[in-house]
């Protein structure tokens, strides 16, 4: 099968980037051929990787014709509607079908947004609830795209990362037939060696340091832990000069340290000395692939109850789930781990074997593969 897989920067870092290049990695080992497509240049990518660099969605669908793919899988919105005898499927990363800001996160208040898209009702959460730019440009170009990709996502078939997105499409008039649950899988990493115990519990949070990520709520519950635990951060984002300072005004320099932006390889080795990944988001993430990584080095996780994560995170079986915001829960759910290894241990195992036994890349292949086989026999 001849595949092509767009993303407007298709190797920027990201979730995306990450998913992109396994399963595609994937998919040559299988025998399929590959091809990247991308409007902007971008590093980070070997030969093998090399993206096709094109200007326009138009030509877009006329190199996919050249190639002769067999399906262009997208994984971001598009504006135009491809032709009608190019087989297309899209795979759903984030919000952007129902909420023009694309982030699901009311930053005045700190807390996920819960409405159904509605133009009144999100222009309010624009200007009121600070969850979008209110600059008019910016303000009217998230509602046009939202609109946009109502119109041709009504007409293509879609991936959904979790059932949790498929729902919200759902909620706003989509179309079931044409909407697919397809979870993460977890990076072929496996490690089953339980957490290290002889030593300060460690914790490790792995992403944007941005305001809907919740590190604050994160280093404000710390503080109140009285276990002896370490903080390993790992990530880059604007926000990140605040929260060092914030670490220096809670008086937590010695409890926690930020090692910016890291390698695959320096992430699994931060996740295999810790006691528990920590996923703190206060907006609704699509699916948390960092989680299936930290099940993957058979950690247990610590999570938000939002969006997709509760898909994957069972309560007290490989996780422990705490409401978003609330402070007295993560230092609880912390401070249980940090004082029981067993019980984190055998959450880390459980979480094992639910990657190794289901979130797997040979099913998601499977799966994945199969769909491709229905895009292309309904053209």
């Amino acid at each position: 099968m001849i595949i092509g897989h767009f993303h407007k920067t298709i190797w920027a870092k990201g979730g995306i980037a990450t998913y992109v290049r396994r399963v595609s990695i994937a998919q040559k080992e299988t025998g399929h051929q590959i091809y990247y497509f991308t409007q902007f240049e971008c590093s980070g990518s070997n030969a093998d990787e090399a993206p096709i660099v094109i200007s326009t969605e138009s030509e877009l669908f006329i190199q996919a014709e050249k190639l002769n793919l067999d399906v262009l899988h997208l994984h971001q919105s598009i504006e135009t509607l491809p032709p009608r005898h190019l087989p297309v499927i899209r795979t759903l990363h984030g919000h952007s079908p129902y909420c023009p800001s694309g982030s699901r996160y009311l930053e005045r208040w700190s807390k996920p947004c819960d409405r159904a898209y509605s133009p009144i009702g999100c222009l309010w959460g624009h200007i009121v609830d600070h969850c979008g730019s209110v600059r008019l440009p910016n303000l009217v170009g998230n509602f046009q795209q939202t609109w946009q990709e109502k119109t041709v996502l009504s007409q293509i078939p879609v991936i959904a990362v979790s059932h949790f997105l498929k729902e919200q499409m759902l909620r706003v008039g989509y179309d079931t037939k044409l909407i697919h649950v397809l979870h993460h899988f977890a990076p072929d990493i496996l490690n089953d060696e339980p957490p290290p115990s002889s030593e300060i519990p460690h914790f490790v949070f792995l992403g944007r340091i941005s305001p809907q990520k919740g590190i604050a709520w994160l280093l404000q519950a710390l503080k109140h832990v009285n276990h002896p635990v370490h903080l390993d951060i790992a990530g880059e984002g604007y926000q990140e000069p605040e929260m060092k300072n914030l670490v220096e005004k809670l008086g937590l320099s010695d409890r926690v340290t930020f090692h910016g932006w890291v390698s695959s390889e320096q992430a699994d080795h931060l996740i295999r000395s810790a006691r528990a990944l920590i996923c703190p988001s206060l907006w609704h993430e699509p699916a948390g692939l960092v989680i299936l990584e930290a099940m993957a080095n058979s950690r247990a996780v610590i999570a938000s109850r939002v969006g997709g994560i509760p898909e994957i995170v069972l309560p007290e079986i490989n996780g422990l789930l705490v409401n978003p915001g609330h402070q007295d829960e993560m230092t609880s759910s912390i401070e249980h781990l940090a004082a029981d290894w067993t019980f984190a241990a055998q959450l880390g195992q459980a979480g094992y074997q639910l990657v190794s036994n289901q979130l797997n890349l040979k099913n998601h292949l499977e799966q994945l593969t199969s769909l491709y086989k229905q895009v292309i026999s309904s053209i």
